[in-house]
């Protein structure tokens, strides 16, 4: 690229360093590299939350550049202060210091940045004592009327290639629980703005730890925590398969909180080391990028579920939000005291949302675990349970079922008021066409918690099997309600508004179902199932080439997933490609489809009803 023009802008730009770096890489190398990962794990989720970039990383430096001056600022004393609470953890608590300037800057091919701002941000940092942001004159110029920024003058510093320069030692005022005043309302409090706040997105949990392999641990904290503030009833939260979708970005919270469409986030990141965790969590108002809470735990790992329990209760009370005696027996409870069995029981559920028949088998594996050290676990049973209902729907034999149900029933023995352990054990009566006795089992769930998806889900996709139509529409809808952005949903509410022959309510639902899996693939841009969906409703809708562009991307992602294929026949079976489609029911038969009472109602397969080799197939599942 030799010879490639450089472009100019004018940009906002700060170095940040570790202060006495050198000296403690001289004392302890592991300590010190510790310092460079922790230094660029919070630059890159600081900077990225004040909307700027990294530019590069230089040993135990770091160059970033924002597109004003303030963002700048606010971020270089973010980043100051997260580093000084969070760096102890490496042995020794360290300073940063940090330099910012504002002013003209090239721009080579690669992204990089050259000239004098930039030496001229670098001069500023070697000025800067340990823990202090220092700014120049031109910074101090464009700020001095913010009252939320102070200034302390420093005198004119000669800085080498740089000349004399003022410089000021910059704090920022604690904009934690500041609110812009664009989002106040005539004289409305800040606890008045917040009340306004009724919808929430959980992001995963940063892993910081040292050896990063602890991904599992803060998914499951995050999504522990999330749980249980869905459960509160004035307030909406994202589904974990959307706003984990967002998991190592670095677009701007106001930008994720549109695309979920939420007023605000909670994110957060996790460092985990021999029995010590260190939790730091922060509420952003997502209609303007301010912080409205934040916190930071350091404690003993035994004290997880209180800490769990606390972020979640700081959420409520920031949102200005209360429990009813209701919500409250059902918010967080700790089901085991062994932290041991808990992390294997986090590891299985994370397993889980990697939706193939071996990490179900794994999944199923980690629960047995987190069994085999608590055996009183209510939540692993429940979870084993769920495992090997989905390893019989995958094929597995009658000995799977009955574990699902003996898992099951010890889950409640020992948990009676679990509401998925009522889920699970009416997903296998439901395997078993035992409708009566899973129609008990989801009743129960709903009347325990009342916002759990998976049990109107799963519950409407049992009365689907069973031919109780309208009953399983009124539960997708419920379902959809709970959790209006799921796909799946939406997608089967149109389906079963075509088997009702209620066509011109089915037409609109399936142009909203198309909508609400398009927003999901947005996120989620390997989705299998979204793909298998969509192109059967896009092939009632006449779409008959992107159908088939969708039905093959399906195919790539899962080619052995009987599910898929099964979805895949259908798309063959409306689009009239009848040879198709009974091939590739056979095929997901093959690959372990069970329960020919889906099928029976699937009005897919409606031109198919009298061919004969159809009606064999059918027998076959039913018999399976």
């Amino acid at each position: 690229m030799q010879g490639t023009p450089f472009s100019h802008r004018l940009a906002a730009v700060w170095f940040a360093d570790v202060a006495g770096y050198s000296a403690r890489a001289a004392k302890d190398e592991c300590g010190a590299l510790q310092l460079v990962q922790l230094l660029q794990a919070l630059s890159r989720e600081t900077v990225r939350r004040y909307e700027g970039r990294i530019v590069k990383f230089v040993g135990d430096a770091v160059l970033a550049e924002f597109p004003s001056t303030a963002l700048a600022v606010q971020a270089a004393a973010a980043l100051s202060r997260a580093y000084l609470e969070q760096s102890g953890a490496t042995g020794h608590a360290h300073s940063l210091t940090l330099g910012v300037h504002v002013g003209d800057v090239a721009v080579g091919w690669d992204g990089d940045l050259y000239g004098d701002a930039v030496n001229a941000a670098a001069r500023i940092r070697e000025v800067a004592e340990p823990g202090q942001v220092v700014a120049s004159q031109d910074v101090w110029r464009q700020l001095r009327g913010r009252r939320e920024f102070c200034f302390k003058p420093l005198g004119d510093r000669s800085l080498k290639g740089v000349g004399p320069t003022g410089l000021y030692l910059t704090t920022v005022e604690d904009t934690r629980i500041r609110s812009p005043q664009n989002v106040l309302q005539g004289n409305e409090s800040l606890e008045e703005t917040n009340k306004r706040i009724r919808s929430l997105g959980v992001l995963p949990f940063a892993d910081l730890s040292a050896e990063r392999d602890q991904e599992y641990f803060g998914d499951g904290i995050a999504e522990e925590i999330l749980n249980a503030l869905a459960k509160v009833g004035p307030l909406h939260v994202a589904a974990r398969t959307s706003s984990f979708a967002f998991r190592g970005t670095s677009i701007d919270v106001r930008e994720i909180g549109r695309r979920l469409g939420v007023d605000a986030l909670l994110e957060g990141s996790i460092r985990k080391a021999g029995k010590r965790v260190r939790i730091t969590v922060q509420l952003i108002d997502a209609r303007n990028g301010y912080q409205l809470w934040s916190h930071r735990f350091d404690k003993q790992i035994e004290n997880i579920f209180a800490i769990q329990d606390e972020i979640a209760r700081n959420v409520i009370d920031a949102l200005g939000l209360s429990l009813t005696q209701r919500e409250e027996r059902r918010f967080l409870k700790a089901s085991t005291k062994n932290v041991e069995a808990y992390e294997f029981y986090l590891r299985a559920r994370k397993l889980f949302q990697r939706w193939t028949r071996q990490n179900i088998e794994l999944a199923r594996q980690m629960f047995e675990r987190a069994i085999e050290l608590d055996s009183h676990f209510a939540a692993a049973w429940a979870g084993l349970a769920t495992a090997y209902v989905y390893l019989f729907d995958w094929g597995g034999g009658d000995p799977d079922l009955q574990k699902a149900h003996n898992a099951s029933a010890r889950a409640l023995e020992l948990d009676p008021e679990l509401a998925d352990a009522h889920v699970a054990a009416g997903q296998s009566f439901s395997m078993e066409q035992r409708y009566s006795e899973a129609t008990a089992e989801f009743d129960g769930a709903i009347e325990l918690d009342p916002t759990l998806f998976d049990a109107y889900y799963y519950y409407a996709r049992s009365c689907f099997k069973a031919g109780n139509l309208k009953k399983a529409l009124s539960l997708f809808e419920k379902a959809h309600s709970v959790r209006p952005e799921d796909y799946q949903s939406a997608a089967l509410i149109a389906a079963v508004l075509r088997q009702l022959g209620r066509s011109d309510e089915a037409h609109r639902a399936e142009h909203l179902a198309i909508e609400s899996i398009n927003r999901h693939l947005e996120l989620n841009v390997d989705e299998a199932r979204a793909f298998n969906l969509g192109a059967i409703i896009l092939a009632r809708l006449g779409d008959v080439e992107r159908a088939k562009q969708w039905n093959e991307r399906a195919m790539s992602l899962a080619p052995d997933d009987d599910a898929i294929l099964y979805n895949a026949s259908c798309v063959f079976a409306v689009l009239g490609e009848e040879d198709q489609a009974l091939a590739g029911l056979q095929r997901a038969i093959e690959a372990g489809l069970a329960g020919g009472d889906w099928v029976s109602h699937d009005p897919d397969w409606e031109r198919l009803r009298d061919n004969p080799r159809f009606q064999t197939l059918v027998q076959r599942l039913q018999r399976s």
